[in-house]
């Protein structure tokens, strides 16, 4: 199933679905993430490069 990052624009809700948040990413298919793909809700995940600062910032912080 492809996988999409959550956008700020997104509202409470994506593709039926509660919003987790801007950032997080979400397991959809095609079908339910065409019509906020065209709002600007979600944004493709195809590569690691394309993953949001923040999450790259989270990963890399020490514990």
């Amino acid at each position: 199933m492809p996988r999409y990052f959550v956008t700020k624009m997104a509202g409470p809700y994506v593709a039926g679905l509660r919003n987790p948040g801007a950032g997080k990413i979400l397991d959809l298919t095609e079908r339910q993430a065409a019509h906020e793909l065209r709002l600007g809700s979600l944004k493709p995940a195809s590569s690691k490069d394309e993953e949001p600062k923040e999450k790259r910032k989270e990963r890399s912080m020490p514990l």
